[in-house]
């Protein structure tokens, strides 16, 4: 699209049934196109974020405004970021995997994930992280689902066991896989983020 601002937009308040209807309505009736949107439930928090791009003179206040004025969705906390017109180049280069851990919950767990991944210039691409109580002694346990791009050079059996290791004293489950291999062996297959870039 021509003479367009593009906004990167967020909107967070507690969760009612209707409300990505009624906020994706808010900004298709500003004369926005929606181009990416994620959304999900967290702790009873109705969480979106999306881009989206405007006829130029639409403000990032425009957009705020006509955001508020959604019904029914309490006071929410609303971000309108305005954001390059061109997409920006992928921060990771390398092949697509799945990283899955579970185990026992402590303070720290999903630092130490991903400082170790950032260690070995692993980039995250989209990250679920979830605690709760399971098992017979109704601990509080985590899970950790992660889309990653791995460079060619990484030796990916050895970052498995390092977390594992870095997570010894948490009962730990570490999994990590080329998305392929996932896809092959899942009911979902998981969306793809990017292409793999040849070695």
């Amino acid at each position: 699209m021509k003479n367009t601002t593009r906004y990167a937009i967020t909107v967070i308040c507690e969760d009612r049934v209707g409300l990505v209807g009624r906020f994706t309505g808010a900004i298709t009736r500003l004369g926005g196109n929606i181009e990416v949107l994620d959304q999900n439930v967290r702790l009873g928090y109705f969480v979106i974020t999306l881009m989206a791009t405007f006829e130029t003179g639409v403000t990032a206040q425009n957009v705020r405004v006509g955001l508020e004025k959604v019904e029914d969705a309490g006071t929410p906390a609303i971000s309108v970021l305005p954001r390059r017109d061109a997409s920006i180049p992928p921060a990771g280069h390398g092949a697509p995997f799945v990283l899955a851990i579970t185990g026992i919950d402590v303070p720290g767990n999903f630092s130490t994930v991903t400082t170790c991944l950032a260690k070995h210039e692993i980039n995250v691409e989209s990250l679920i992280c979830r605690t709760d109580a399971q098992g017979p002694l109704k601990e509080d346990r985590f899970t950790i689902i992660g889309e990653l791009t791995v460079p060619p050079d990484v030796d990916v059996k050895a970052v498995r066991l390092e977390l594992t290791a870095l997570l010894a004293d948490m009962a730990v489950k570490v999994t990590l896989m080329h998305s392929d291999i996932f896809d092959a062996t899942s009911r979902v297959p998981m969306p793809k983020c990017h292409k793999e870039t040849p070695s």
